[in-house]
């Protein structure tokens, strides 16, 4: 017998019909012991992974079943519930996404901008899952011996990851601008205009006020430096062709002022009426997305999970739950800067609201796609099951393997970890006896097998049968 007898796939004869008369593995409701260590599992990381709910459809349909009769309801009910749902939630991603960036591109807001880029994060991982999930299910033994459970985890990783650098480039870009001084490219257009323009005998006036360098830097003469005030003409301007909201606002403008303040206004101007007609239609549909989303929380929380049990829903809900938080903050914030400027501007000057709302919004983003990586990295780093599994699993191998069985098993030597979609167990048969036959060992570890493989959550089970240790 050698250490590296692996248990049997096929049995022949006797042996197999030993075998076949063994007790058949009881119903996986029936075993209490492992199955709360497999949903207690699932639960924890649906709690503390929001993203987690983006799973292929067989898995989905495999996790709905097995919460569905832990918690004693219809499993055939709890699956079409999550499946209905997560479709759902999957094809209003594309919509919000979808019109996200068509606002974008219509108000150019930051914060719409890191918005749509988490959308858009949330779809593409529905669809690298729906791509790993269908290679998962072209099993390839030649190809891939111990099976293709970690393909899921590795799209998953390199994903998250991906997300999770852009949305650090988008909070670097919002930092930028939060450090920036205020924009003068327009000021510095309208200065050149005039210096380039000293030929025209009309514009003496104004390029008498206008000093520029040899690097050509142009600065405005102010009243100190001898600068001429003349009638204010964005009164009169602003009083014909204005808003009532601009007209309102050259009231409080100054009768007399200097040239280059005329200029620095119409640079730096912008129509207050606009900003607010564009926030109003922004905010707009943020809120309708706001509303959404909460629908879609409080749904899975009073009725759909009560109705499944089912920990992708618990997922679903606080990543959405989570969303609703992020996005009526984002609301209230550009709101209540645009309604209280002078509150607003004690501490964060108006223009960079936007930047400022967006950075912590991204910060939020990223701390969601780092749960995702690095539980993906723990999938993939093979790290023990919890300790409910794995006291489950013991009890089910001290089932199998009593005092009068040809072999033992010491508690080291039982092992379960993570692996791919679910836990692999090892378990190590010792041979009592020199005299024991192979079929003896081996009739056991292959109904040892045929338990263990029926347990929740895993996905692969290993045997190997070693001879006692003998001699120096």
């Amino acid at each position: 017998l050698k250490p590296s007898c692996h248990f049997l796939a096929t049995m022949e004869g006797q042996d197999a019909r030993e075998v076949a008369v063994q007790p058949a593995a009881q119903p996986l409701h029936r075993r209490s012991s492992v199955a709360e260590g497999a949903s207690h599992q699932r639960q924890s990381r649906a709690s503390r992974v929001q993203k987690s709910w983006i799973q292929d459809e067989r898995l989905l349909n495999q996790t709905a079943e097995e919460d569905a009769i832990q918690a004693g309801v219809q499993e055939q009910e709890a699956q079409r519930i999550v499946k209905y749902i997560t479709r759902f939630a999957t094809s209003m991603c594309v919509i919000i996404a979808s019109i996200k960036i068509s606002i974008y591109l219509y108000t150019g807001s930051g914060v719409v901008r890191t918005s749509a880029l988490d959308s858009l994060g949330d779809l593409t991982a529905n669809m690298i899952t729906l791509y790993t999930g269908y290679k998962m299910s072209q099993l390839d033994f030649k190809k891939y011996p111990a099976g293709q459970g970690k393909f899921q985890s590795i799209g998953c990783l390199v994903f998250s990851t991906l997300m999770f650098a852009l949305m650090f480039g988008n909070a670097l870009g919002n930092l930028e601008s939060l450090l920036e001084s205020k924009d003068d490219i327009g000021f510095g257009a309208i200065s050149r205009f005039f210096d380039q323009t000293r030929s025209v005998p009309e514009f003496g006036l104004w390029q008498s006020d206008l000093v520029c360098e040899e690097d050509g830097e142009c600065l405005w003469k102010t009243e100190k430096d001898g600068g001429a005030k003349i009638l204010n003409p964005l009164i009169p301007h602003f009083n014909k062709h204005g808003s009532a909201e601009e007209k309102e606002m050259v009231k409080t403008l100054e009768k007399t002022i200097t040239r280059g303040q005329i200029v620095e206004f119409s640079a730096n101007y912008e129509n207050r009426a606009h900003q607010w007609n564009r926030l109003k239609f922004q905010n707009t549909f943020l809120g309708v997305c706001a509303m959404y989303k909460c629908c879609l929380w409080l749904y899975c929380i009073y009725f759909a999970i009560p109705k499944s049990g089912s920990s992708i829903l618990v997922a679903l809900a606080t990543d959405k739950r989570n969303d609703f938080i992020c996005t009526s903050f984002v609301i209230f914030a550009t709101f209540f800067a645009a309604v209280f400027p002078t509150v607003t501007q004690t501490f964060l000057p108006e223009e960079k609201v936007d930047p400022f709302v967006s950075f912590i919004l991204s910060i939020c983003i990223m701390y969601t796609w780092s749960e995702l990586m690095i539980e993906h990295m723990t999938i993939l780093s093979q790290q023990a099951s919890p300790s409910e599994f794995r006291e489950g699993v013991e009890a089910e191998v001290r089932s199998v393997v009593k005092e009068d069985s040809p072999c033992t098993v010491d508690t080291e030597d039982i092992k379960a970890y993570v692996s791919g979609v679910g836990n692999t167990v090892e378990v190590t048969l010792t041979v009592k006896s020199d005299k024991t036959s192979c079929s003896e060992a081996c009739l056991l570890a292959e109904v040892l097998r045929r338990r263990l493989k029926t347990l929740e959550d895993t996905e692969r089970v290993t045997i190997f049968i070693v001879r006692p240790s003998s001699g120096p």
